[in-house]
C-alpha cells in the first residue's frame, strides 16, 4: 500500500521527521514517564506480582525449581532468570539468588535487596514495553502504508492504560500481550503479502509467538483464537501467486510433524494428569473435558482452510501456511520442556478449568454449588461483564474505572457509520469487528475482575481499528482544524496515561495487607519488615 503521507500539505512534524525518529521519539517519552512516575516507588507498592516474580527470578538464578504457576508465568521466569543474570554480570545487581540476600535481621540491607530486584523487574518491563510498542508501530505501518496512521496507532497503543500500567509493575500479563498481539499483525501482514517464503515465515513466527503467550499466560488463549477470524475479514486475493509451492509444503510438513508430535504428547500427558494439578479442577461439561483441547486446534486449521477458500489461496500454498503455523505452535508449547515442571504442562493443557479456578475465587459466591465450568452462574457473570463493558463507553451509566482510549473508540465508531453511509462497507466491519474483539476480551477479562493491567490486549486492537478508519479518512489529516482535533485526542491520551500512576505513586497502600498470601506464595523467604509483628 502506497504510503499516503509523503506530500500531504501541512502534516507537521510527522511528515518532516525522518520514521526512525518518530520511533526514537515514543521510545523516549514511554521511558521517561515510565522513569519518572513510579519507578522509585517502595518495593511492595505493587506487591502482586512484583513481589513473586522477583521471587522467582532469585529461585530460577539458583537452579531452584518453579513454584507459582497461576497464570503459569514459566516463560517471563525464564526471562526474568536471564536479566537478572546479565545484570549481575554488568556488576549492576549484587543478589540474583536466595542465597545471597541478606538476613531479614538488617532491614535496611533486606529492604534495599529487594528495592534493587524489583526496580531490575520494572527497569525491564520499560525494556519490554518499548520493544513492543516499536514493533507494533513498524507492523502497523507495514500494514496500513501510511507512517503517520501508523505512528499515531503506536502512541495510542503504547499510553493506553494497559501498557502505561505495566510498564511500572512486573507482570506476566506484558510479556503474554506482547506475543499475542505481535503474532495477530504478523497474520494480517503476512496475509496481505503476495505469496512467497516471507509469508510463511512471517505465520511461523505468529505461530510460535501465539504459543509462548499462551505458556505465559493462559488468558491469551481468547485473543489467539480471534486471530483467524481477523485475518479472515482482512484477506486479501492475489491472482497468479508465482507458481506451486509444493516444495516448501513437504519441507514445512515434516518440520511440523517433528515438533508437533512430542507437542501433542506433552498436552497429551497434562490432559491425564489434570488430577495431580495443585488446584480443584471442575469438569467443562458437555463432554467438553480432554476433549476441547483438540477442539481449539481444529478451530485454528480449520479457520485457515476457511481462509483458503474464501480468498482462493492455492492448495499447495495453504498447505505451506498450515505446516508454518502448526511447526510454531508446536515449538511454542515445547517451550516447556526448556525448565521443565508437570504443573506448567497440566496448567497449559487444561486451560479452562485453571481458569475458571481463579474465577471461583474472585466470585465465590455466584459460582458456589456450580459443579461445572459451563453453568447459569458462569453465565450470568459474563452478561454482569458485558453490561459493564458496554456501559464504561457511554461514562453517563459507568462513570468509573473509564479508560484513557474510549475517546478512540467513540472516534472508531462515529468513523465506521461515516464509512458506512458512504458505501466503504467492508472497511467499516473491519474495523467493528476488531473494536468487538475488544469489546468481547474485557467481558471474558471481567471474569476476573476489570484490572487496568488486562488492557495490555485490548488496546493494540482499538489502535488498529482507528488506524484502519483514519486510513480511510485521509481529510483528517490533510485539513488543520481536524488535524488539530485529532492531534488534541492522541495528546489527551498520553496525558491521561500519567494519572494514575501518579495518584497510585502518592497513595501508596498499607503493605501489611499482602502478607496474608506472601508465606504461601514465597516459602523460601524470610518475613518482610512490614508483615513481622510489633
Amino acid at each position: 500500500m502506497p504510503n499516503r503521507s509523503a506530500g500531504v500539505p501541512g502534516s507537521g512534524v510527522l511528515d518532516r521527521w525522518p520514521w526512525w525518529g518518530l520511533c526514537v521519539a515514543l521510545a523516549a517519552v514511554m521511558v521517561v514517564s515510565a522513569l519518572a512516575i513510579g519507578f522509585r516507588t517502595p518495593y511492595w507498592s505493587h506487591a502482586d506480582q512484583d513481589l513473586v516474580l522477583a521471587y522467582h527470578g532469585l529461585l530460577f538464578s539458583e537452579g531452584l525449581p518453579q513454584e507459582y504457576f497461576d497464570h503459569p508465568g514459566y516463560t517471563y521466569f525464564l526471562v526474568i532468570e536471564v536479566w537478572y543474570r546479565l545484570l549481575h554480570a554488568l556488576g549492576l545487581m549484587p543478589v540474583i539468588t536466595l542465597s545471597g540476600l541478606p538476613p531479614a535481621a538488617d532491614t535496611a540491607a533486606y529492604n534495599a535487596a529487594w528495592q534493587n530486584l524489583v526496580e531490575a523487574g520494572r527497569a525491564l518491563s520499560i525494556l519490554v514495553t518499548t520493544g513492543f510498542a516499536l514493533i507494533y508501530a513498524n507492523l502497523v505501518r507495514a500494514l496500513v502504508g501510511d507512517r503517520r496512521v501508523a505512528f499515531l496507532a503506536a502512541v495510542v497503543m503504547a499510553f493506553g492504560i494497559g501498557l502505561s500500567t505495566q510498564a511500572r509493575q512486573m507482570r506476566t500479563d506484558l510479556l503474554s500481550a506482547s506475543f499475542v498481539v505481535t503474532a495477530l499483525l504478523l497474520v494480517l501482514v503476512a496475509i496481505r503479502t503476495a505469496p512467497g517464503w516471507r509469508p510463511l515465515l512471517l505465520l511461523g513466527l505468529a505461530g510460535l509467538l501465539a504459543g509462548l503467550a499462551v505458556v505465559t499466560k493462559i488468558q491469551a488463549i481468547f485473543l489467539a483464537l480471534g486471530i483467524p477470524v481477523i485475518a479472515l475479514a482482512f484477506g486479501r486475493r492475489f491472482t497468479g501467486d508465482g507458481g506451486r509451492h509444493w516444495i516448501a509444503a513437504g519441507i514445512l510438513a515434516l518440520a511440523a510433524g517433528a515438533a508437533a508430535l512430542p507437542a501433542a504428547a506433552l498436552i497429551q500427558h497434562g490432559i491425564a494428569s489434570a488430577g495431580q494439578s495443585l488446584y480443584p479442577y471442575r469438569p467443562v461439561g458437555g463432554g467438553l473435558s480432554g476433549v476441547y483441547q483438540g477442539i481449539i486446534v481444529g478451530w485454528v486449521f480449520l479457520g485457515m482452510a476457511v481462509y483458503a477458500a474464501v480468498w482462493r489461496v492455492r492448495l499447495s500454498y495453504a498447505v505451506a501456511a498450515m505446516a508454518a503455523v502448526a511447526l510454531g505452535l508446536a515449538l511454542g508449547v515445547l517451550a516447556l520442556t526448556i525448565r521443565p515442571h508437570e504443573q506448567n504442562v497440566i496448567a497449559v493443557a487444561n486451560l479452562i478449568e485453571h481458569m475458571f479456578v481463579f474465577t471461583t475465587w474472585k466470585h465465590q459466591a455466584a459460582l458456589q454449588g456450580q459443579e461445572q465450568v459451563l453453568s447459569e452462574g458462569l453465565v450470568t457473570l459474563l452478561a454482569k461483564g458485558l453490561w459493564r463493558t458496554l456501559a464504561i463507553r457511554t461514562i453517563v451509566f459507568h462513570p468509573d474505572n473509564i479508560p484513557q482510549t474510549v475517546v478512540v473508540e467513540w472516534f472508531i465508531i462515529g468513523g465506521c457509520i461515516v464509512l458506512w453511509r458512504r458505501g466503504e462497507r467492508v472497511t467499516a466491519a473491519q474495523a467493528a469487528l476488531l473494536l468487538l474483539v475488544a469489546w468481547g476480551l474485557e467481558t471474558l477479562f471481567s471474569l476476573r475482575g476489570f484490572q487496568r493491567a488486562y488492557a495490555a490486549y485490548t488496546d493494540p486492537l482499538m489502535g488498529l481499528a482507528a488506524a484502519w478508519v483514519l486510513l480511510r479518512l485521509p481529510g483528517f489529516l490533510e485539513r488543520t482544524r481536524t488535524r488539530r482535533w485529532m492531534f488534541g485526542m492522541v495528546a489527551l491520551v498520553v496525558v491521561v496515561a500519567q494519572v494514575w500512576p501518579a495518584i497510585e505513586a502518592i497513595r501508596l497502600p498499607n503493605p501489611a495487607g499482602q502478607c496474608g498470601w506472601i508465606p504461601t506464595y514465597m516459602k523460601r523467604v524470610e518475613p518482610f519488615p512490614f508483615c513481622r509483628p510489633g
